[in-house]
């Protein structure tokens, strides 16, 4: 940036960059033993070997609230398509308020009639911070270096649409069919349980239970020569065995029913 401006312009540049630097030094200083010489009172007891701190806190606040003020004057930003001037009331607000500090405590610690002179030195020095901020902003214009800075617009929020509540997988039913049941579909009354017999589907068909057909489902596939030794809590071992929860007294029950009918139908 510097080597390419012209010679002249360089030598003028650089001869008030080091006048600023040397008197912001001097005014920095000045005012540093002013504001030591304030919080070295003796009814302040913080400042029996710390006073020192306090000009430090005072002065390097406003030279930061300064700085911060002139690099958000370099900064633009988009809103509503126009590109526009990024805020600058926080800092500003706060120049006024570490430079009213500073001044107060230089000015109260001395005469009246010396006053201004104490005051001169905190004025040089804000006055000298913001040439040299000016100074480096005409030494960018003048290098052809952007001195202004466009900050990239505000990305959109992501959003997330809630447009239906969808769920998938599906729901085994303890019927032991071998076929689980599919959420949005609703089961058949014609499913058969045994694929061996179809004694279960005209039971369903029927409006019986399930737990009822399969028991004669069961009782149906007994080897002949088995079903007289079957017992109502080998049904309900059975059906267990099944994953089907069934009472022994309504097992029993199925069994009797079962077994009038077989005698009938003999």
């Amino acid at each position: 940036m510097w080597s390419s401006l012209p010679s002249n312009l360089r030598t003028v540049l650089g001869t008030a960059l080091v006048l600023g630097i040397g008197v912001a030094a001097a005014a920095f200083t000045l005012s540093f033993f002013a504001l030591k010489e304030a919080a070295e009172n003796p009814e302040l007891k913080f400042g029996a070997g710390h006073a020192w701190l306090f000009p430090i806190g005072v002065d390097m606040a406003l030279l930061f609230f300064e700085v911060l003020l002139i690099a958000a004057s370099m900064v633009r930003v988009q809103e509503h398509g126009n590109t526009v001037q990024y805020p600058r009331a926080i800092p500003f607000l706060l120049v006024v308020v570490a430079a009213a500090g500073t001044l107060y405590f230089n000015a109260t610690r001395v005469p009246q009639q010396v006053r201004p002179i104490a005051l001169a030195v905190p004025v040089a020095s804000i006055l000298v911070t913001l040439g040299l901020a000016y100074l480096l902003k005409m030494l960018a214009a003048a290098s052809g270096v952007e001195a202004i800075h466009l900050a990239p617009p505000t990305a959109e929020p992501n959003r997330i649409v809630r447009k239906a509540d969808v769920l998938h997988g599906e729901i085994e039913r303890p019927d032991t069919s071998g076929k689980p049941y599919t959420l949005g579909q609703e089961p058949s009354s014609r499913t058969s349980v045994n694929p061996q017999t179809g004694q279960v589907a005209e039971a369903i068909e029927s409006g019986d239970g399930v737990k009822r057909a399969l028991m004669r489902s069961y009782l149906a596939s007994l080897d002949p020569r088995e079903s007289g030794r079957v017992t109502g809590s080998s049904i309900k071992a059975a059906m267990k065995a099944m994953h089907v929860n069934v009472s022994e007294r309504e097992a029993r029950r199925v069994l009797d029913e079962w077994k009038a009918a077989r005698n009938g139908s003999a």
